[in-house]
């Protein structure tokens, strides 16, 4: 079903356009809705900085590399700040501060990454956290993870992320589209716009009337051994682009598995991976946010590609997301 939604948004075939031109009333009720809630809602603005990292694509568009090399330059500055996010994929808090030996299904895979490296918060109310986070550790930045649409909270400056190989997709809303809000409106709202590897839907050209910062990025791993075979297998926002990067790596994945974002791995699933890979001489390989959320007693045998984005003139980035 999941690869079905992708094609009516992604795909050119004429097929899938003529759907998402079926869809395409109900998407004008949404907008419709959208705008509605934004009209009759009021920023509210606190005394911390508030730097937002989201999107206006559903999936994932890499955020969380993106919020993991601000939190390491901000580091770098001995800055105090802290991480506040939703926890999707874990239970739903009011409020809660997330320790790295949290369960994933307590707090969601993303939060524990963050946890590692800065103080990390869920909650399911905004404007609540942010006021419990003042009184915690009055931090100097909060990171907010997503929230782009939220016009509870004011953002003192939002960057938006988009995947350069997929783009806008159709340029349509849900449901007959990948988009939350109309793409102009958005860029218009948002003072960075980070495209994550080629721009091959050309969002340069195509928005360059829009005052912007516009960079483009790469997500390099780590480390990875190409002298491997892989099965390559991962439930995240966008599976494709962590099977690009190992194959643009000049790795050699010959069997790779998808599931859904966020999804939860079974015992039974676990072992069949690990059958189908011994069967083939393969090595397993995931990502660090599905790895999270593979239980302890599980994860031997199992590589984690630990990535990082590449940001051109990072320091000149940093320096106009603060001032």
């Amino acid at each position: 079903m999941e690869k079905i939604i992708l094609n009516i948004w992604y795909s050119n075939k004429i097929f899938y356009r003529l759907v998402s031109y079926i869809l395409f009333p109900i998407s004008l009720i949404y907008i419709l809705i959208f705008y509605l809630f934004r009209i009759f809602k009021t920023e509210i603005k606190i005394g911390i900085p508030i730097l937002c990292v989201g999107n206006i694509n559903v999936g994932g568009t890499g955020k969380t590399s993106t919020l993991l090399e601000i939190i390491k330059h901000f580091k770098n500055k001995e800055k105090n700040i802290c991480v506040l996010l939703k926890g999707y994929g874990g239970k739903k808090h009011k409020f809660k501060k997330v320790s790295p030996n949290d369960s994933a299904t307590l707090v969601g895979d993303e939060a524990i990454l963050f946890s590692n490296h800065v103080p990390t918060y869920i909650s399911t109310n905004r404007m609540l956290a942010v006021t419990k986070i003042s009184n915690d550790i009055n931090p100097d930045f909060i990171l907010l993870d997503d929230g782009f649409q939220d016009k509870s909270l004011f953002k003192d400056k939002n960057i938006l992320m988009v995947n350069g190989e997929r783009g806008f997709g159709n340029k349509l809303c849900l449901p007959a589209g990948p988009l939350r809000e109309l793409i102009k409106p958005a860029l218009k709202r948002a003072q960075f716009l980070i495209i994550v590897g080629n721009d091959k839907t050309k969002i340069k050209s195509m928005y360059n009337d829009i005052e912007i910062d516009t960079l483009t990025a790469s997500i390099e791993p780590l480390y990875i051994d190409k002298n491997k075979k892989y099965l390559a297998f991962s439930g995240i926002g966008n599976n494709q682009s962590f099977f690009d990067i190992l194959i643009n790596n000049n790795c050699n994945v010959p069997k790779t598995f998808e599931f859904a974002d966020h999804h939860f791995y079974t015992e039974g699933e676990l072992n069949n991976l690990k059958k189908i890979a011994s069967e083939n001489n393969l090595s397993l390989i995931t990502t660090e946010k599905d790895f999270v959320r593979i239980p302890e007693e599980k994860r031997k045998g199992i590589e984690c590609l630990k990535v990082e984005i590449k940001l051109p003139n990072i320091d000149e980035f940093m320096h106009k997301l603060v001032n």
